[in-house]
């Protein structure tokens, strides 16, 4: 199943089932049709369905059992040519030219990305220590800066050298400490395309004190354009590929890892508590940005990630950022002194 984060119209964030060319409200759904049915406006009998979407992976084989649910009653009004509405009167069922798309938890409670490709690191020009195949090693990222499908990616005024990942992560459906193995691949709900932006000169200065990233990380981060369910993922076949302008700049699979979904998720909750809805990233593919490639995106470009399954994560490039006079610190003035050359 593909589930989504979308609005219609001025409303708020609602949450869906991405079924062909249609987004079908799971909850709404089968209320409608329980109304419809009994002839009363209170709908006692109707399941109940997550109407958000960490609330629906926290529901677990339950919600996914409504959601499948719902599905099947969207398809059979459909075929007989009927309208199902919610009490509103409103479509339950929409057309997904009718909706926009946004990032599947648009704030999600925290984020992980991790460093499980040997290709990326050593394309990346980076040493590679013993801690890399001991342990799952991450950066935390900023929630407040999550964007989604066909939104823009910011360019900050302090670089010159932006560039795109290509990367998969998965979303958590429960918590727990000091989970085994088992018990996080239980708890994971599905994945979802991730492009951890980047601007390349100032993360290389600011990771010369080796803290960090921050500024190279933490402007603009892309995810979307739906949640593949887990029933329907084999994590070690994954096809992925990175166009900008129609142009396969990357492609790549998720074979070539160091650690599994459930090594990273038990690895994180290692004296640590986890919840729903948290997301870990495993990633950059090998060859998927352009630091390893030696290409470089510029404002305007297009920059469109496929992943089997998830479907294609659509961005264009924003203009360059420019800095407000006296904002920053004094000592800085513009992008770094220096390019990030590859090799």
């Amino acid at each position: 199943m593909r589930l989504v984060t979308f609005r219609t119209g001025a409303g708020g964030p609602r949450f869906g089932v991405l079924d062909g060319e249609t987004v079908v409200e799971p909850g709404p759904v089968l209320q409608g049709e329980q109304r419809l049915r009994s002839g009363r406006t209170a709908v006692q009998r109707a399941p109940e369905v997550a109407t958000e979407m960490v609330a629906f992976f926290a529901s677990g084989d339950n919600g996914l059992a409504h959601a499948r649910l719902a599905l099947d009653v969207a398809r059979a009004w459909s075929g007989r040519g009927d309208t199902l509405t919610g009490e509103d009167g409103a479509p339950v069922v929409h057309a997904i030219g009718d909706v926009r798309l946004l990032a599947p938890v648009p704030r999600p409670r925290r984020i992980r990305d991790y460093l499980t490709y040997t290709q990326h690191a050593t394309g990346a020009g980076l040493a590679v220590p013993e801690a890399f195949a001991a342990m799952p090693i991450c950066y935390k990222c900023n929630v407040e800066t999550i964007i989604g499908p066909d939104e823009e990616l910011l360019w900050p005024s302090y670089t010159d050298q932006l560039d795109f990942e290509l990367e998969i992560g998965f979303f958590t459906s429960g918590g727990g400490r000091d989970l085994t193995q088992r018990e996080a691949q239980r708890r994971i709900a599905g994945i979802t395309i991730f492009n951890d932006v980047s601007a390349r000169d100032i993360q290389a200065f600011e990771m010369s004190l080796n803290v960090g990233p921050s500024k190279g990380k933490d402007f603009c981060t892309a995810m979307g354009p739906c949640v593949l369910t887990m029933d329907e993922v084999d994590e070690w076949s994954i096809a992925m590929s990175a166009r900008v302008d129609g142009e396969v700049w990357a492609s790549g699979t998720s074979r070539e890892r160091q650690f599994s979904f459930a090594d990273v998720l038990a690895w994180a909750s290692l004296d640590e508590e986890v919840h729903p809805g948290e997301f870990l990233a495993v990633g950059t593919v090998g060859g998927g940005c352009g630091l390893e490639l030696d290409r470089w995106i510029q404002p305007g470009d297009v920059v469109e990630l496929e992943v089997s399954g998830v479907g294609v994560l659509r961005n264009v490039v924003g203009s360059k950022r420019v800095r407000r006079e006296g904002a920053g610190v004094a000592g800085f003035h513009g992008a770094p002194p220096f390019h990030v050359d590859h090799g």
